[in-house]
């Protein structure tokens, strides 16, 4: 349920960026789902009170700066930048119909983390203590095999 402060929280908003009307319009227009409209909303204001300037005059430049100072002075994570990102790129292209250059707003790569490697004790451990003859095969089955469960 929506309380009376975020409605007129909402409000004001509006009245300071009457763009954000037409963002959510286009927004829902394009199937996105609830949850991605809020966090794009969100996002887009953040970026708007950041630049503190007219939306005329706001650039790559602008957006290039925002998230550049997400990444190194606030420290948030790689997928709230891409969220960002991807927020930033589509109130530029789709609500302001401005062309952009999306090389200027790298997106960050996944990191793959990599599985946790038992040492040899630990797997003599585990093959040794198992009770079951068929638990113990499936067991030196998986390990033989080179599988590994994460």
């Amino acid at each position: 349920m929506i309380s009376y402060q975020q409605i007129h929280e909402n409000l004001m908003r509006q009245k300071k960026y009457p763009v954000l009307t037409q963002l959510e319009m286009d927004l829902k227009l394009r199937g996105m789902a609830k949850s991605t409209q809020d966090a794009y909303l969100r996002y887009v204001i953040k970026f708007l009170d950041h630049c503190d300037k007219p939306i005329i005059e706001i650039d790559e430049v602008d957006a290039r700066e925002y998230l550049i100072l997400l990444l190194r002075e606030n420290k948030v994570a790689e997928g709230t930048i891409n969220m960002s990102n991807s927020a930033i790129r589509f109130f530029f292209a789709v609500t302001l119909n401005r062309t952009i250059n999306y090389l200027q707003f790298p997106r960050f790569k996944k990191r793959k983390k990599l599985p946790v490697i038992l040492s040899r004790d630990e797997i003599k451990v585990i093959l040794n203590d198992c009770p079951h003859t068929k638990h113990k095969a499936f067991f030196y089955l998986a390990y033989g095999s080179g599988l590994r469960v994460m």
